[in-house]
């Protein structure tokens, strides 16, 4: 609307005031304070909330919906046959034909006993772009906001309307987000049914006019029966009152304004008074408000989509709300999309880190194994000398007693565990079997120990020879992956108790040195870590 943002307006003392007719005594004689108007029995109106150049808003509730609308009034100095009376007829048709989620709608239009219109309207409770403004708002969400009045305008410029005031106070943002614009009474159509150009404003003036200030204004609220729109965001053609030459890209530069303000914090142009601000808007001196945008540090494509919009030159401007909505939405996305790459690098980075971290536990784990296992064999070379010599010595008592038999037994264990040692199986298997024969004709002692311990060393040898052959056999053309070949070496590591993930890697290493067949079980240790 034209009237100032809600919370810039003096609220009436007196909490909600019913009709003052429906009791049969004039307003004034209820309160000193500007009364309610009566609007018909359909509505019992309610405080004023609102208060501009041509008329007056009050809350009030509508009795045959049983629901709270806005009742904008025409103030009572204009007559029912004024320009200002037609301007409020029209912002009424305009308004209620522009059916868009960014345009209130309105309900009703009337008129009072005495001829003065009013309309009912949908009562937008939230806040004032103004009054975000005021805050801490997170400029983010008022870009968004910025980008619904684009679209809001976009459509009125679709059918031929502009709006001619776009600022802060009359943007309404409603408590789930939703996004108004409100006050279209100075809105102008375009083209007409037939085509053809809209009559010249009745309000219009000279580029001499003054502007006059209803409140010793700074610029920044509407003027009524002037300059029409706003100083500190009028572009330049509407500031020297060129009726004529505005057109959709009059309202870009308001909406360029709009973002300026968004992004600064200040308008396009700020003077002292109501005619200095407007003078600044004649003359484009939109310099400082481009200084102010060079060092508001946003996203300089945003900075430089403002500049286009605030071009004192129409013609360097984008052609209607639309394309500023499109540019809106485009820069939008790409800075969703740098925010989802942002967040993509993010957790490729941290996948990164936890998987060189696990590869690090495995190399610690696997350095603790050949380690325990290096501890253990030097132990075992130390020991292995003393148990051969002292091996030695019973053998040659033991072949001193038993004879050849036993003798041969004995050889014929040792080739075991050397063939065991060298991997080779069947070899390892030939010289147990001759052995358990020669075992068999008496004489032979006690190698009952060895020859079991020498058949668990085959078993687990041949166990990893099928691993192996496992490894290296094609599967669909394919070899296993490493995770089969080492859940297999696993297998075989704990059917002999050398698997360290299942035994500490002590005894895992303990157990694997005191083999015939340690070497080929180390190779399963790294196949399986590995």
């Amino acid at each position: 609307m034209s009237d100032p943002a809600i919370s810039d307006v003096t609220h009436l003392t007196r909490s909600a005031i019913d009709l003052a007719a429906t009791a049969g005594e004039p307003a004034d004689a209820i309160s000193d304070a500007p009364a309610p108007p009566a609007a018909g029995h359909h509505y019992h109106i309610g405080a004023e909330i609102a208060r501009g150049g041509m008329g007056a808003v009050y809350r009030a509730t509508d009795a045959v919906f049983g629901r709270e609308v806005a009742v904008k009034v025409l103030h009572d100095k204009y007559a029912p046959t004024s320009a200002a009376a037609r301007r409020f007829h029209d912002e009424a048709r305009i308004t209620g034909q522009l059916q868009h989620p960014g345009v209130p709608p309105v309900f009703d239009l009337g008129e009072l006993p005495g001829g003065r219109p009013f309309l009912a309207m949908k009562l937008i409770k939230g806040d004032t772009l103004d009054d975000l403004l005021k805050g801490a708002a997170d400029r983010g969400r008022l870009v968004a906001v910025f980008e619904k009045v684009c679209e809001a305008v976009a459509y009125a410029h679709a059918h031929g309307v502009i709006h001619r005031d776009l600022k802060p106070a009359n943007v309404m943002v409603g408590s789930y987000g939703e996004v108004q614009v409100m006050d279209w009474g100075l809105a102008k159509v375009l083209a007409g049914p037939d085509g053809g150009r809209a009559a010249a404003d009745p309000e219009a003036t000279s580029t001499g006019t003054v502007v006059q200030s209803l409140r010793e204004s700074d610029g920044s609220f509407t003027q009524a029966g002037a300059v029409l729109g706003t100083p500190a965001y009028m572009p330049p053609e509407q500031a020297l009152g060129a009726v004529d030459e505005l057109d959709a890209r009059s309202d870009v530069f308001g909406l360029g304004g709009l973002l300026a303000v968004v992004l600064t914090g200040k308008p396009p142009f700020v003077g002292d008074t109501a005619e200095t601000t407007r003078m600044l808007a004649a003359k484009g001196k939109v310099a400082d408000c481009f200084a102010r945008l060079d060092a508001c540090g946003a996203d300089p494509d945003l900075v430089a989509l403002a500049k286009r919009c605030l071009a004192p030159e129409k013609d360097d401007r984008p052609a209607d709300a639309g394309a500023v909505a499109q540019a809106v939405a485009t820069l939008r996305a790409a800075a969703d999309d740098r925010a989802r790459r942002a967040e993509l690098d993010r957790v490729k980075a941290e996948g990164e880190a936890a998987a060189a971290e696990q590869r690090a536990a495995e190399q610690r784990k696997r350095r603790r194994v050949q380690a325990a296992l290096g501890l253990t064999f030097t132990a075992l070379v130390v020991a292995g000398g003393a148990f051969a010599w002292h091996q030695d010595r019973q053998a040659a008592a033991e072949r001193g007693r038993l004879g050849r038999n036993a003798e041969a037994v004995a050889a014929l264990l040792d080739r075991a565990a050397e063939a065991l040692t060298a991997g080779n199986a069947a070899g390892a298997g030939a010289f147990l079997d001759a052995a358990d024969a020669r075992a068999a004709e008496g004489g032979a002692g006690d190698h009952a120990a060895r020859t079991r311990r020498l058949r668990a060393d085959l078993t687990a040898l041949r166990t990893l020879d099928d691993v192996d052959q496992y490894r290296w056999t094609p599967v669909d053309t394919f070899p296993p992956g490493p995770k089969a070949v080492s859940a297999r070496y696993a297998a075989a590591l704990t059917a002999t108790g050398a698997n360290p993930d299942v035994v500490d890697p002590e005894t895992a290493a303990a157990r694997v040195a005191g083999s015939d067949g340690r070497d080929r079980r180390v190779d399963a240790l790294d196949g399986m870590l590995g």
